[in-house]
């Protein structure tokens, strides 16, 4: 029986396959939980147009990506901490990252999309990825500068 999974299922295939599976399986498992589709021609059609839509949003997401790689790669995102000599008291997260490239530039980013292997507990200057399409990393460079309190 030909089915179109709907789910990646393990040892089985992506979503998207047509995949030929015994009718039990197909029936008593892939089909009630959602993870299939029969393979009719209306669902191959409906597939096809949904992959489409999708490449066409995907096309989309990465152009939009690239325009902001052109704007974010010149910038250098300064931040401005309470420190000691070398020290932060706390620490700068991806949160402070996007909360400060909001204020300072107006770009709004998503700060989970921001590599950032721990937060950062030192004054300087930091090379991060910002990952807002697999395909398009963008480096993005943050100082870290102590405030001065002037007395």
């Amino acid at each position: 029986m030909k089915v179109i999974l709907l789910e990646p299922v393990e040892k089985l295939g992506d979503v998207g396959q047509v995949v030929n599976v015994k009718p039990g399986y197909a029936r008593n498992y892939l089909l009630p939980r959602g993870l299939a589709a029969l393979a009719t021609e209306a669902n191959l059609k409906a597939l096809e147009a949904k992959i489409r839509a999708q490449a066409k949003k995907a096309a989309e997401r990465k152009a939009e990506a690239e325009r902001l790689k052109e704007i974010l790669e010149p910038l250098t995102l300064t931040l401005k901490v309470k420190a000691g000599e070398t020290k932060i008291y706390g620490s700068v997260t991806s949160r402070d990252i996007a909360e400060a490239l909001e204020k300072q530039h107006e770009i709004t980013i998503d700060p989970k999309r921001l590599q950032l292997a721990k937060p950062i507990k030192e004054l300087g200057s930091y090379e991060l990825v910002y990952k807002p399409h697999p395909e398009v990393p963008i480096q993005l460079k943050v100082v870290v500068e102590s405030e001065e309190n002037g007395g």
